[in-house]
C-alpha cells in the first residue's frame, strides 16, 4: 500500500518530498473516510518537516475531508484558506473538492458553496462539470 511504502521509505533513512507525501494523502482520499484523519495527519507531517506543500498536497487534503463527511467541512475550508493564504493559486480540482465538502455539510453551507463557486469564477478560472455538480 501507499503508507507501507511511505513507512518503508522513512525506514531506509530516505527524505519523503512534497511528491511522496501528496502521491499518500491522494491515495488516503482515495481509500475513503475511514483514512480521512491520517491523510490530516500525513499534511500535518509535511509541515512539521519543514517541507512546503503544493496545490496537489492540499487538493488532495481536501478532497480526503470531502470523502470524510460533514465533520471535516470546517477543516477543508481551513485548509483552501491555508492555500490562499500561502500564495499558492488554487485551480478548479482544489475548488471543486471544497464546493464537494460544503456539500458533505450540508444545508448550513450551501451560501459557502455558491460563493466559492463565484470566487473560482473571479479568479478567472472557468468550472467544470466537476464544480457545477458538486455545487448543485
Amino acid at each position: 500500500t501507499a503508507l507501507g511504502l511511505l513507512a518503508e521509505l522513512k525506514g531506509r533513512g530516505m527524505e519523503p518530498s512534497v511528491k511522496t507525501y501528496s502521491a499518500a494523502i491522494s491515495a488516503c482520499e482515495k481509500g475513503g473516510d475511514k483514512y480521512t484523519d491520517t491523510a490530516l495527519g500525513l499534511l500535518a507531517e509535511l509541515k512539521a518537516r519543514v517541507i512546503e506543500p503544493n496545490v496537489i498536497t492540499y487538493s488532495a487534503a481536501i478532497s480526503a475531508c470531502e470523502k470524510g463527511g460533514g465533520k471535516y467541512t470546517d477543516t477543508a475550508l481551513g485548509l483552501l484558506d491555508e492555500l490562499k493564504e500561502s500564495g499558492i493559486e488554487p485551480g478548479v480540482t482544489t475548488y471543486s473538492a471544497a464546493i464537494s465538502a460544503c456539500e458533505k455539510g450540508g444545508g448550513e453551507y450551501t451560501d459557502t458553496a455558491l460563493a466559492l463557486l463565484a470566487e473560482l469564477k473571479k479568479r478567472g478560472t472557468e468550472p467544470d462539470v466537476i464544480t457545477y455538480s458538486a455545487a448543485i
